[in-house]
């Protein structure tokens, strides 16, 4: 109730705030004045979004429910190209499941003998696409839909190499297959992290929130790992979907289409590797940005059929914040850089006004972020989201020139070591945006190019915008420290 109270006053607010700013904007009548208010309306119709899409969640009980009757499992490791002592201790991981009816394929798309005696040695299929002259395709859908084909469980568990299950992983999830139509079920993704999660993997936001929200409307997000499918229905769409980058986001998508529901189960049932540098990072989150866009414009939620609004909504969620992250909010950070360079503003004699109004509508948004998100650190979500401009846009503008059929390829992200000298390339666009902030208000008040005042009202930007994107700058040059072991026991 605080949550949706706060949500309430957030818009109310906002719309009061950017009523006064289209009046300034009006009279001001200049290109950067509708820009930012352009800007702001993109920011206000996320904020709208998200509040309407986490209003509701869905919960489940931490044991699950009791089967109707007995289901073969087929369980999927897929590999490729993780370090043998890894696999080891995920396969060792399955080996102890409590669950009666299962078989174990090994999918290994790297082809190591290594691999292949290990998997002997604990009594497992094996199957490699490289040892039997298959070309390797579609990456781990390919993988995947080649190990369907030689398979015939009723449930498929799809397992990453690197993601080690708990015992009763099927036990606990299993259950809901007693509902006919029940397509795939989601277990919480979580993972083993350096001190202090600086790259923010663990992601309470979304799995502890918007899945939950996503369960209320059947709109569930496949993550790729800890998740069961039902053979039918994977067989009803032809497979794991191919066409897009990874199969979890656009598989599960084409099954809620088809009139399937996905279930999100918010207990950690796996526990996994994430990329702990910053290169990683960039390359991971820059195909999950590219594989959700290719979906924007080439398979649109909002035209997509078999599709209730309200699920539309909720896919496009995603959606919608890689675009403002990667293309609106850096008009934020490039606005006031402008405003002391030229001089030119629509806060003539209206920054109390601006500041008073914009004041209410943040403090609003941060009490509405506190409790609709579990007071998880959604500000440290935020700073990832600002920080990662670069990726995201890239990824939205190189989704437009891949459409169906021109397939980017795909690249592993947690083998990628940490390199200073290379992260420093990859931090060029923050450190030139700070040590803008940095030199040209005090550039401009020597050289006249703008009004004390103004300057003064724009500091609070640069303050801000210094506050945010340093926090990407630190990651880059600091080296992930581990003091728990690298491998459960």
């Amino acid at each position: 109730m605080r949550a949706q109270f706060f949500c309430l006053l957030t818009l109310l607010s906002g719309a009061v705030y950017l009523a006064w700013l289209a009046q300034q904007a009006y009279q001001v009548h200049a290109l950067h004045t509708y820009l930012f208010l352009f800007t702001e309306l993109s920011a206000y119709t996320l904020l709208f979004a998200m509040s309407l899409d986490v209003w509701q969640r869905r919960y489940h009980r931490p044991e699950g429910i009791e089967p109707d009757a007995p289901f073969s499992v087929d369980v999927f490791v897929t590999s490729c190209g993780e370090s043998l002592e890894i696999i080891q201790a995920t396969l060792a991981a399955i080996q102890k499941l409590n669950y009666s009816h299962y078989t174990v394929y090994v999918l290994d798309d790297a082809g190591k003998d290594a691999v292949l005696d290990v998997c002997r040695s604990f009594g497992f299929h094996y199957l490699s696409r490289p040892r039997q002259g298959i070309p390797q395709l579609d990456a781990k859908s390919g993988n995947l839909n080649f190990g369907l084909s030689q398979s015939h469980g009723d449930i498929i568990l799809v397992q990453d190499a690197d993601q080690i299950p708990h015992p009763d992983i099927i036990s606990r999830l299993i259950g809901f297959f007693r509902l006919p139509r029940v397509a795939y079920v989601q277990s919480r993704q979580a993972f083993l992290l350096p001190d202090g999660d600086p790259f923010y993997n663990r992601d309470d936001v979304f799995y502890e929130t918007i899945q939950l929200s996503n369960d209320q409307v059947n709109a569930v997000i496949s993550c790729g790992s800890g998740v069961l499918y039902r053979r039918q229905a994977l067989k009803e769409i032809g497979g794991f979907t191919t066409w897009n980058l990874v199969e979890d986001f656009t598989t599960s998508y084409e099954l809620v289409s088809r009139g399937w529901q996905g279930i999100y189960f918010p207990y950690a049932l796996s526990r996994g590797l994430a990329p702990d540098t910053l290169q990683g990072v960039y390359q991971q989150r820059y195909q999950w940005c590219l594989d959700t866009m290719r979906l924007f414009f080439w398979d649109n939620p909002f035209r997509k059929s078999g599709l209730s609004f309200l699920q539309r909504l909720h896919f496009s969620l995603t959606m919608m914040a890689y675009i403002i992250s990667g293309l609106i909010l850096p008009i934020f950070f490039l606005l006031p850089l402008y405003c002391y360079f030229t001089g030119k503003t629509f806060l003539v004699e209206q920054e109390w006004n601006y500041l008073s109004l914009r004041g209410i509508y943040l403090l609003c948004t941060i009490l509405a972020f506190r409790y609709l998100f579990f007071k998880n650190d959604s500000l440290k979500q935020f700073k990832m989201l600002c920080g990662l401009f670069p990726v995201y846009a890239l990824g939205v503008l190189s989704a437009m020139w891949y459409p169906p059929g021109h397939k980017p390829r795909y690249k592993v992200n947690h083998l990628i070591r940490f390199k200073p000298l290379q992260n420093f390339f990859y931090i060029l666009p923050h450190l030139s945006i700070i040590t803008l902030h940095l030199s040209l208000p005090f550039l401009s008040l020597a050289l006249g190019w703008a009004a004390p005042r103004l300057i003064a009202a724009n500091a609070f930007f640069s303050a801000f915008t210094i506050w945010v994107l340093g926090e990407m700058i630190i990651l880059a040059l600091s080296r992930p420290k581990w003091t728990a072991p690298n491998l459960p026991d």
